[in-house]
């Protein structure tokens, strides 16, 4: 590709600029024209292209690195949990819920906002976290909001309580009506039901909420703001509530109101049956994965095989090692996994599922050696969400075929200390991320937020492995070096979406998706790199962000 070199628009200099080229250089200075990086080098050379019209950028030692891709990320879902109580839903994550008391109350003022039959919906809080110590009661719940009903999920996102009048909505009266939906979904004690409901159940009750367009455009917008803060210029959309969230991601994409480019999964939260009807639209369609533009396009095929890390809930092949009694979320069967890829494959588009539990991984990795027996593509770049759990022979096996999983290993700065008591010995291959390059797979780096950190501290938990809400050292196997989780953070995320020839690295001819941090993060203490700050973050040319303390200071 030639350039004209007659004049820059932008001039960075003076900074430790990481390219996440082929080599891994470490230069002092880039150069942008219009939305495009057309110089990556020295101080020296720089000057000789900056005239009375560049804007020069003093980056003062501090750190210029290509744009964070987070490869799993629910953007309205984040936009939709705030704290106060008229949010379509209330946060109860961290400092937001401390105990069931105060839930209980949260519940009851939100009652007194809403007409009888409104439904109240939260999210986020974690049993072990709270001074109790359990879940909230469906009796408690009942008393708490007597008219409304009630949908109080766990922070996983995998299982919920619900109260009497949530579960009538699925013509759940009694333990007698339970039988109609997976065994152990509806959960029954003591001949009574609990009010928990797990799986593609719970998807399916919580589609009852609803939640309206405009709750949807504003959640949207207040992620912007977020992902902006913390340095996001892609990402990997992987679903909500179905059609109204595909129309408003993409109309706000186009429209460049949202900023961060989005590469849009098909998916919805509401459960197998909706997931299914998506993609079967799609595929028949005939269209192929990546259709759209730089701001927007259409991602992968997805499903969800099992439950979630945090509760946990996911398809382990062997029991949890806290409670073996609890139930391991399975919500399609082997043959069903493998029979599914095939028509993915066939389809010539990408495919991915939910698949945290080293059961559920298995089931992927032995259903794409099954769609590659006849087919082989390892060019579609087929991806696993999550794959959490592992071990060396999964690994081995994707790496044969050229699958791209997305890998959450930055929750462990939230949830690691639970992690280890969970899954035992397993932690040596939980997000497996090391092993996984060590084998040449080009994994990527995901926050699945709202239920995990995102940004520079999703990439501390790759990184150092330390649960930062319980101050808990965890097994560290599976840590990366700083450069190895700023690439798989930044260029294995564009190789997941087809598009590391466009971005995810700081090479001449790529966009100018580019963050600017408060140090330089390969010179401060890696167990401190949780404190950086993001103080600019440019799309496609333009700056979007700049952190209100950093301003004046280049």
């Amino acid at each position: 590709m030639n350039f004209d070199f007659s004049y820059l628009d932008m001039a960075f200099k003076n900074g430790k600029v990481i390219t996440v080229n082929e080599n891994d250089d470490i230069c002092e200075a880039v150069g942008i024209k219009k939305n495009k990086i057309v110089f990556v080098g020295s101080n020296k050379d720089i000057e000789k292209l900056i005239d009375d019209n560049t804007k020069v950028y003093d980056l003062k030692g501090r750190t210029l690195m290509p744009g964070l891709i987070d490869s799993h990320i629910h953007p309205i879902l984040m936009g939709l949990i705030r704290p106060d109580l008229e949010s379509p839903i209330i946060s109860l994550f961290g400092d937001n819920a401390k105990s069931v008391e105060e839930i209980l109350d949260k519940i009851k003022e939100a009652a007194k906002l809403k007409k009888p039959g409104e439904w109240i919906s939260m999210w986020g809080y974690e049993p072990s976290l709270l001074k109790e110590n359990r879940d909230p009661t469906i009796e408690e719940l009942d008393s708490a909001a007597p008219e409304n009903p009630v949908h109080c999920m766990e922070g996983s996102g995998h299982k919920s309580m619900y109260n009497t009048k949530a579960l009538e909505y699925i013509d759940v009266f009694g333990p007698e009506d339970v039988s109609k939906y997976p065994e152990g979904e509806v959960e029954v004690k003591d001949g009574k039901l609990t009010g928990m409901v797990y799986g593609h159940t719970h998807f399916l009750v919580w589609s009852k909420v609803g939640y309206t367009e405009k709750d949807m455009v504003r959640a949207a917008m207040l992620s912007n703001d977020e992902m902006l803060r913390a340095g996001l210029t892609s990402i990997h959309d992987m679903g909500a509530c179905d059609k109204p969230s595909y129309h408003t991601m993409q109309k706000l994409c186009r429209s460049r109101k949202f900023k961060p480019r989005v590469y849009m999964a098909l998916h919805s939260i509401y459960g197998k049956p909706f997931s299914k009807e998506d993609n079967a639209h799609f595929l028949a369609l005939g269209f192929q994965t990546g259709l759209g533009d730089e701001y927007f396009r259409i991602g992968s095929c997805k499903f969800m095989i099992d439950g979630g890390s945090s509760g946990p809930s996911c398809y382990t092949r062997e029991p949890y090692d806290h409670d073996p009694t609890l139930l391991r979320e399975k919500g399609w069967e082997r043959e069903e996994v493998a029979d599914y890829l095939k028509m993915i494959n066939d389809a010539e588009c990408q495919a991915t599922a939910h698949a945290i539990g080293d059961g559920a991984v298995e089931f992927m990795v032995e259903g794409y050696e099954k769609a590659f027996k006849d087919n082989p593509r390892p060019d579609l770049r087929h991806r696993i969400e999550h794959c959490t759990l592992v071990d060396q022979d999964l690994i081995d096996r994707m790496a044969k075929m050229n699958i791209c999983p997305s890998v959450n290993a930055g929750i462990v700065a939230k949830n690691g200390g639970n992690y280890m008591r969970f899954y035992g010995k397993r932690n040596k291959y939980f997000g497996a991320l090391k092993s996984m390059i060590d084998a040449g797979i080009k994994c990527s780096l995901q926050s699945d937020s709202p239920s995990g950190p995102f940004g520079i501290e999703c990439l501390d938990g790759a990184v150092n492995r330390y649960d930062r809400v319980r101050d808990i050292q965890c097994d560290t196997t599976q840590a990366v070096t700083v450069l190895e989780g700023i690439r798989i953070a930044t260029l294995n995320g564009a190789y997941g979406s087809y598009e590391e020839n466009i971005k995810g690295s700081l090479e001449n001819g790529k966009l100018a998706d580019m963050i600017v941090l408060s140090d330089d993060i390969l010179s401060i203490d890696k167990f401190d790199i949780y404190k950086l700050k993001v103080d600019m973050t440019m799309i496609d040319g333009e700056v979007c962000y700049v952190r209100e303390e950093a301003e004046g200071s280049f």
